[in-house]
């Protein structure tokens, strides 16, 4: 396993995608922290607090896992490394476990690439924490957690999807899906149970003004029963929305949170490596 590590990080430092991740990142911060130092700049009375952006890219971090793991472990695929470590006698279990934490802790840089961007500029720049150090360094550790999990989903499809380019549109469309969902599900829950009562001003055919008073409804769009218990689970449970409540530090369950991780990670891994062990690989 020590052995197979050692490789695996070494390729990891040759790999354009690995770099490419780093510098999105990276880019990211420097982007989030600029445009709050503007705004602070340029509006009046306006103080921001650097750490409302800690988090922003975490939003972003299943695009660049999708993009990352594909290419990394289908370049195993096409260039037949994964074949040569089973002819020298390496487990596929310790090549699925190897990748795991190769691709997580390139993932781990990346993210932590971000955070440390907007600290090391942000700070001089805007300064201000809003929140308790404590919060900050919980929601963290809640994003990596969230992070491994999103690493395992889409490790598992990269090991048993053999072509490169198969495994990256798929693993692409995956966080696509993870993310839009997150939007679609965070807009039905936010939906409210009555409309709000307002009065509308209009001139009439005769050309006289008149308000007429609409008072509160019921909103037809404001979920209910179970369905509304689905959309809460759902709503904690897949990876693309818990980065979306950890980007705007404000997970509604936090203590649910890294239980729902680890069990995608459990799931996952567990799958994964069954399946694996059953590959022909050619």
């Amino acid at each position: 396993m020590s052995k197979l590590l050692r490789a695996d990080f070494a390729r990891l430092w040759k790999t354009k995608a690995f770099w490419a991740g780093m510098a999105f990142t990276f880019g990211m911060g420097v982007t989030a922290t600029m445009t709050k130092y503007r705004d602070m700049m340029t509006i009046k009375d306006y103080h921001p607090h650097i750490d409302n952006v800690l988090f922003s890219n975490c939003i972003f971090m299943p695009i660049v896992a999708a993009v990352f793991i594909g290419l990394f472990v289908g370049t195993e695929y096409s260039d037949g490394t994964i074949r040569n470590k089973i002819i020298v006698g390496r487990t596929r279990l310790s090549i699925y476990f190897s990748n795991f934490v190769v691709c997580m802790a390139a993932l781990l840089m990346m993210h932590l690439a971000n955070i440390g961007v907007i600290v090391v500029i942000g700070f001089p720049l805007v300064g201000n924490l809003e929140m308790p150090v404590s919060t900050l360094l919980f929601l963290g550790l809640l994003s990596i957690i969230t992070l491994a999990a999103i690493c395992a989903l889409f490790l598992l499809m990269s090991m048993l999807i053999h072509s490169k380019a198969s495994n990256c549109v798929a693993a692409i469309l995956i966080s696509l899906l993870l993310l839009v969902s997150a939007m679609m599900i965070w807009s039905s829950l936010a939906e409210p149970e009555y409309t709000d009562e307002y009065t509308v001003s209009y001139t009439d055919d005769e050309g006289e003004n008149r308000e007429e008073h609409v008072e509160s409804r019921k909103n037809p769009r404001y979920l209910t029963g179970t369905k509304r218990k689905v959309y809460e689970f759902l709503w904690d449970f897949l990876p693309g929305c818990q980065m979306r409540q950890i980007s705007t530090q404000n997970p509604e369950h936090p203590e649910r949170l890294p239980w729902y991780s680890l069990s995608i990670i459990i799931v996952t891994t567990a799958c994964g490596t069954v399946f694996f062990r059953r590959k022909n690989i050619k």
